[in-house]
This record gives structure tokens, C-alpha cells and sequence, in this order.
């Protein structure tokens, strides 16, 4: 195995009240029925809401897929019940650069409870700390207000406006670019 497909860049996670773990195939009937609630979706103008079941199956291997192991989505398991409530985790990270993407999304019936705060302090830590990033950077909706409340809640700095970054359903939709630095961080 080599060092960029080395599980141990993207170990489970804990924090106090949730097990951040990597997906699964056993995951597929939490990805689907998630991805396809348009209330999940709405922010997330990359992609169209999941319709097919075997959508939900590719999203796995893509993330269980070791080849160059540039992308990671923990499923978020809360403690005290055992249930996944939402995603998080990296994208693009580029080792040559020190930075990668971070994105993350959670089922509404768990936002306001400082849920996604506590997942992405122990993420971003993680990502200092054993991915020895230097910067990690989060594209966001504009119209996302909660998301860059969360971000800039975590020393996040907005660095501009990327117009009709995205394109979904015969629309294009501007994303702000924010990005922390290690320097920065203070966990």
C-alpha cells in the first residue's frame, strides 16, 4: 500500500458526541434516502439530488476508490443513538500544495445543535495535524447563510466571490471561496 493510499490519513474520528467513520457499502439505504431530500440538497449545487439507488452506491466506491486517495467523506454518527445524521470531509487535497477542500452537509432535523461545529473542529485538527495541510478551503452557495455563519464561526476568511461557479438544472450559481490557514487555526 503507498503513502497516498494509506487509511491512516483518514482514521475514525471522535469527538464528544458523535463517531465520524468512513463510509460503507453497508451505507448505501443512509446515502440514498439522505442525498435525495431536496432539504439536504438544496445548498448543494454540484449535484442534483440522488434518484436512482445505484447513485447512492457510486458515491461510496468513489469514496472507498484508493487510487490516489485525494478525497475523504466521513459519515457522522451520533452516539447516543447510533444514527447518521450528516457528512463531512475533503476533497482536492493536493500534498504538493499542502491544501484541500473541505465540505460537509447535515440532515435539517439536526441543524442549531452545534453538531456540524463539533464535526468540523475535530476535522479540520485532523487535517492540520496528521494531513499536515497548511490551508483548507470551503466553496459555499452564497444564499448559504448558516454554512458561512459555521465558517467563519471557525476563523474562516471569506477571499472572494466565484461567479457562476456551478451549473445545475439550466442555472448558474455564484459560490464564495473562504479558506483557513494553519496559522490561523485555534482549536
Amino acid at each position: 500500500m503507498t503513502e497516498n493510499m494509506s487509511p491512516i490519513n483518514f482514521p475514525t474520528l471522535e469527538t464528544e458526541r458523535l463517531i465520524l467513520r468512513q463510509m460503507t457499502l453497508e451505507d448505501a439505504d443512509f446515502v440514498f434516502q439522505y442525498f435525495s431530500a431536496s432539504a439536504v440538497s438544496q445548498y448543494l449545487m454540484d449535484e442534483a439530488p440522488l434518484t436512482e439507488y445505484a447513485q447512492a452506491q457510486e458515491i461510496i466506491e468513489f469514496y472507498l476508490e484508493p487510487e490516489g486517495k485525494t478525497h475523504n467523506r466521513w459519515i457522522m454518527i451520533r452516539k447516543s443513538d447510533g444514527q447518521p445524521i450528516g457528512t463531512c470531509g475533503f476533497h482536492k487535497w493536493d500534498k504538493r500544495y499542502f491544501r484541500a477542500e473541505i465540505g460537509y452537509d447535515l440532515s435539517p432535523s439536526f441543524w442549531g445543535q452545534g453538531y456540524m461545529l463539533e464535526s468540523l473542529r475535530a476535522v479540520i485538527s485532523h487535517g492540520f495535524e496528521q494531513m499536515k495541510l497548511n490551508r483548507i478551503e470551503a466553496l459555499v452557495y452564497v444564499e448559504n447563510h448558516r454554512s458561512i455563519q459555521l465558517l467563519q464561526r471557525l476563523g474562516f476568511k471569506q477571499e472572494g466571490v466565484l461567479r457562476d461557479y456551478f451549473y445545475l438544472d439550466g442555472k448558474f450559481y455564484d459560490h464564495s471561496l473562504f479558506a483557513l490557514l494553519r496559522s490561523e487555526w485555534k482549536s
